[in-house]
């Protein structure tokens, strides 16, 4: 910078000194012989030499300001930019070390290198006893101990993981339920690779586990008194039916019906606490599923009669897989039950099964009133029914399809959807060989 306005000058009066040179040298004859042409000539030369500094010297200034201007300018930017950035990096440090959540950094290898304060009073620790721990050593999984080593070997490719329910220990010896996340914030020259976010859930899931347990415990509690009322009404209605009237026949036939119900809803509930409690054993056999497919049909056929349904079924391939016979039995019925309840009468319902090398896949698909478009994702949550399905039938659960979901998931199979919101919906489950 310094340099650049001598250099400048001297390279604009160079040129000017060689074409005044060129100019006079040409004139050199002639003003040899005239007195007043070489008095003319040098006076052209002084203004010519003039005209030149003038210009060079504005040329010069104007150079000089604009570049003083810009640099001036890079200076207030990189001052405002680099105050900018130390207020929000001290934003972000007062943040993450008062953040009520508790966040801790950790290398590649899982060490934690930096924990806030609310991570300490997590753990019952001081930052010198928690910095340099493997953060993967103090997570646990009683069920299956290799989802530990699938945090930590996807923390170490810096994959990113979010709302992992597991558990923690504590030197306290408590074991505490948290929603953990880890994110990639590696970057060149920094030991910090990821950031582990932890939520504690504990009381949640502890209430959710007391309501499973109680309603695990009230329908095993109710089956017995249902089942014998069930037989009572039934003997009533097989060995004394020529001793009563018509009317009190109907009034005991609509209780059987009624008992019914009420037996398979808490068969529901019991099977839905197993699962939510992860007590549903999957006990594999020797599994004809086209002929447990045949007996839920048989079982369900006089709900399609009573509807005026028209019911068909088809099998194609070898059928006989290694499975739970009982849960595929369950994730049928519901099926079927569902397509009989929400298709309108004189509409059609089919079950297909299709078995390949791979898998066997069962189809229940129905003309029915169909799921709506913006309600498709929800279908499989718990308790939560399509807008539609409330109006035609009031008294469902909402816990069919989740529970269907949770015992294909149970037995490593996929189950999914299409639907036509007013013309019908289709359901496929896969169960893999």
């Amino acid at each position: 910078m310094k340099i650049l306005a001598p250099v400048l000058s001297f390279i604009f009066l160079t040129i000017g000194v060689f074409f005044a040179y060129e100019y006079y040298h040409g004139q050199y004859p002639l003003i040899a012989k005239d007195q007043a042409l070489a008095q003319e000539v040098a006076l052209d030369l002084i203004d010519y030499v003039l005209i030149l500094g003038i210009t060079v010297s504005f040329l010069l200034a104007t150079l000089m300001y604009s570049l003083m201007a810009t640099g001036e300018r890079a200076r207030r930017i990189a001052y405002t930019l680099s105050k900018d950035i130390s207020f929000s990096r001290e934003q972000f440090r007062r943040f993450y070390e008062l953040s009520p959540v508790p966040y801790l950094l950790i290398d590649k290898r899982g060490v934690i290198t930096r924990p806030n304060k609310a991570s300490l009073r997590f753990f019952h620790r001081t930052e010198e006893q928690l910095l340099d721990q493997n953060f993967f050593s103090f997570l646990t999984d009683p069920e299956d101990p290799q989802k530990i080593s699938q945090y930590k070997e996807k923390a170490s490719r810096r994959i990113a993981q979010s709302n992992i329910e597991t558990q923690v220990k504590l030197d306290t010896g408590e074991v505490r339920w948290v929603l953990l996340s880890i994110e990639d914030i590696s970057t060149q020259g920094s030991e910090n690779s990821g950031l582990v976010t932890l939520v504690d859930i504990h009381e949640q899931k502890e209430l959710e586990r007391v309501k499973t347990e109680f309603l695990s415990l009230a329908s095993h509690q109710l089956r017995s008194p249902l089942s014998n009322l069930k037989w009572y009404i039934d003997f009533l209605l097989k060995r004394r039916r020529d001793q009563m009237s018509p009317e009190v026949q109907e009034y005991l036939q609509k209780m059987y019906r009624r008992n019914t119900d009420m037996a398979e809803l808490v068969n529901t509930l019991l099977n839905l606490s197993r699962i939510e409690m992860g007590r549903i054993k999957i006990e594999k056999e020797q599994t004809d599923v086209a002929e447990v497919m045949k007996s839920v049909i048989e079982e369900l056929e006089n709900e399609a009669v009573a509807k005026q349904i028209t019911l068909e079924a088809s099998y194609s391939g070898d059928s006989v897989m290694h499975t739970d016979r009982r849960l595929v039995r369950i994730i049928l019925q519901n099926l079927l039950s569902n397509a009989f309840r929400y298709t309108k009468a004189g509409g059609k319902v089919y079950v297909r099964l299709l078995a390949s090398s791979t898998k066997v896949r069962l189809e229940v698909e129905d003309t029915g009133v169909g799921i709506p478009p913006e309600e498709q994702s929800k279908i499989f949550s718990k308790l939560y029914r399509a807008s539609n399905a409330r109006e035609i039938e009031a008294n469902g659960n909402g816990i069919g399809l989740y529970m269907c979901k949770e015992l294909v998931e149970n037995m490593g199979g996929e189950i999914s959807f299409v639907s036509n919101f007013g013309e019908g919906t289709t359901f496929f489950v896969d169960l893999l060989r």
